[in-house]
């Protein structure tokens, strides 16, 4: 499990507001204000064996995922709005943070799950059960972010189309949706080799 000191989850953060920033939307400075100190301390998975188990890792693998997907519009040259994959990029998993009050990871208390399964944080049976995708929109939409079709099919598809949810765009996913799958695909990879 890799951890983030103090100057790297402030570095990753200035590094994440400063291209938010980019986007220049008041409604998702709005965003950042209201849900920051918990968006910067979220991991971004539950178990060690899961890529950013470990506080900061939400935000690591969204700055991450957004260098990826630019890399890879340049490689295959295809025409992508800069904001477009900036919004996507940072934004796709915010609904791993919770609901506007409570997180969507705890930490498990239990000394079993911790030592034998690697689960160092479970999730919060106190909020309403949402997938990720629909919680990360549900808060754009609540902070009133705009998205395009495409970036909203992208934030939908993120986790991949391979779940019942998603088997309807099959085929017909967006350009944008298909580079955010790729890059997060080869940043989990890319943590699981090292």
């Amino acid at each position: 499990m890799s951890k983030l000191t103090v100057e790297g989850l402030q570095s990753n953060w200035r590094c994440f507001e400063k291209l938010c920033g980019r986007l220049g939307d008041h409604h998702v400075n709005a965003l950042l204000d209201t849900l920051g100190e918990r968006l910067v301390m979220c991991p971004a998975s539950p178990r060690e064996d899961q890529y950013g188990c470990y506080p900061g890792g939400l935000i690591e693998h969204a700055l991450e995922t957004t260098a990826m997907m630019r890399t890879l519009v340049e490689a295959y040259s295809l025409d992508m709005e800069v904001s477009s994959i900036l919004k996507v990029g940072l934004l796709h998993m915010v609904g791993k943070v919770g609901n506007l009050t409570e997180d969507y990871f705890v930490e498990q208390e239990s000394s079993w799950h911790r030592e034998k399964l690697g689960q160092l944080y479970k999730y919060n049976e106190e909020i309403n059960k949402m997938s990720v995708s629909h919680r990360t929109l549900f808060l754009l939409q609540h902070f009133g972010i705009m998205l395009t079709s495409d970036e909203w099919l992208a934030v939908q598809l993120a986790s991949g189309s391979h779940f019942e949810e998603n088997r309807f765009y099959v085929g017909n996913e967006p350009s944008l949706a298909l580079v955010l799958q790729q890059a997060k695909q080869v940043i989990i990879h890319k943590a699981k080799a090292s």
